[in-house]
């Protein structure tokens, strides 16, 4: 297995991104449960991969960025994004004014960085006055098990550099940028994720770390 810069993992992960993975599903009901509807909000998803979570929102106006060139060129051929801004950019820099957006994601990226401190200044700088902001992040305590961020491209299995922190951190961090948690919840592996290990072949690890959390989820008010 080799292990991978997030910018180049996901140079080579873009192509597949779209499947859905045991990770993906749960950290999407995870969102849909902490709330609010992106419904008529300015809406920002910051590391949007190729943007798919930003399909069909009803958000008044949907902006994603990314990092990477690729993921945004699969985004860029979805005709359900149509209407749907795709701009690239780091998000510990973002190109955006103060207080323009009502709703903030940041999904199962914070992870990816070496410190979270920048990125959450910048989701705090571009929140409006009441915004919510929401973070997703793989599990501390999956990666402890030993879970990690993997794609599998024919036979070659990559990972992407993960840096695995507790809420704890990750909420202290967030405090220091301005931002109130306001939710916090965490989904684990069960039976609602059992295809997704059996159409990897990984029906094993299931039953082993069945129950185990496996992403984190923070809403924050700005």
């Amino acid at each position: 297995m080799s292990v991978l810069v997030p910018r180049e993992a996901y140079r080579l992960w873009a192509p597949a991104y779209e499947a859905e993975n045991a990770v993906t599903f749960l950290e999407s009901a995870l969102v849909a449960e902490l709330g609010p509807s992106p419904e008529g909000l300015r809406l920002l998803d910051a590391g949007c991969g190729t943007g798919r979570r930003l399909a069909h929102t009803g958000a008044a106006r949907a902006i994603g960025i990314d990092l990477s060139p690729e993921m945004l060129a699969e985004g860029r051929r979805n005709p359900a994004l149509a209407g749907v801004e795709l701009v690239e950019g780091d998000v510990r820099a973002l190109p955006f004014a103060d207080r323009s957006f009502d709703l903030v994601w940041c999904r199962l990226v914070i992870g990816h960085l070496a410190l979270p401190d920048a990125a959450y200044a910048e989701l705090a700088r571009v929140a409006a006055p009441g915004a919510t902001v929401v973070v997703t992040d793989f599990h501390a305590a999956a990666y402890a098990a030993g879970h990690r961020r993997t794609f599998r491209i024919g036979t070659q299995v990559h990972e992407a550099i993960h840096h695995a922190r507790p809420a704890e951190t990750l909420i202290r961090a967030a405090e220091r940028a301005g931002l109130a948690l306001r939710a916090q919840s965490e989904a684990a592996i069960g039976p609602e994720v059992r295809g997704c290990y059996e159409a990897a072949g990984r029906l094993a690890l299931y039953d082993k770390h069945r129950g185990l959390p496996i992403v984190l989820a923070l809403a924050f008010a700005r």
